[in-house]
């Protein structure tokens, strides 16, 4: 009797163990990589395609990601660099506009021998990510696929339910060419960042975290 039942227990056992790997099947996969330069910040693209059986069918799980290859730089760009760049892609239709820019930071600059490339543009970080599952909803098969998202099962998602851009942008502005000065102070740089990501990894690559990020580091500091 012990026998049997064990006998009986190795058979469920196997039998679920058989079930969950049809489950989580890889078929097959896909991946592109691209390697990039924005603000003289080495980037890497990387787009990936995983085809795996669900009890619901075939789902297909796709990835998009940018990130740095590096964690920091101390690479910068000019606002000569810039403007060459503007003018390869819109050519004289951009004179204009950074004609106007160079004049008005002309005015503000303390130094009476401006020079626009004293003006240092950094990347501080440059981060994309979304990952979503997608699924056939066309029995048919002699018509067009029709690929719907779904989630990592197979089942289908209403909009508000949808996978969303991770996103992340931080650029670091050395300003104390273009900015005037004062008896008491001065300012020395600007840093512009935005973000869509609760990533520890990608924040503490950006010039600011979020302000309790800040309050944490004040509190820490003073223990």
């Amino acid at each position: 009797m012990e026998t049997r039942n064990h006998y009986k227990t190795g058979r469920i056992l196997k039998s679920h163990t058989s079930r969950n790997f049809k489950k989580n099947y890889i078929m097959s996969q896909f991946q592109l990589g691209i390697s990039l330069t924005f603000l003289k910040r080495d980037l890497a693209l990387v787009v990936q395609s995983t085809d795996q059986e669900t009890a619901n069918g075939k789902i297909t799980a796709k990835e998009y990601l940018l990130v740095p290859t590096k964690v920091s730089s101390d690479d910068f760009v000019t606002f000569k660099d810039l403007k060459n760049d503007f003018d390869k892609i819109f050519g004289s239709d951009s004179n204009a506009a950074t004609q106007q820019v160079t004049d008005q930071l002309k005015q503000n600059s303390s130094d009476n021998e401006f020079d626009i490339n004293k003006i240092h543009f950094y990347l501080k970080t440059a981060y994309l990510y979304k990952k979503a599952y997608y699924i056939n909803t066309e029995a048919d098969l002699s018509k067009p696929p029709v690929m719907e998202e779904c989630d990592e099962r197979g089942t289908k998602l209403k909009d508000d339910k949808k996978a969303k851009w991770e996103y992340a942008l931080s650029i670091s502005i050395d300003s104390k060419a273009f900015f005037s000065e004062f008896n008491t102070m001065s300012i020395n740089s600007v840093n512009f960042s935005i973000w869509n990501t609760d990533r520890n990894v990608v924040k503490k690559m950006m010039t600011l975290g979020s302000t309790d990020d800040i309050f944490k580091q004040l509190e820490d500091s003073v223990k």
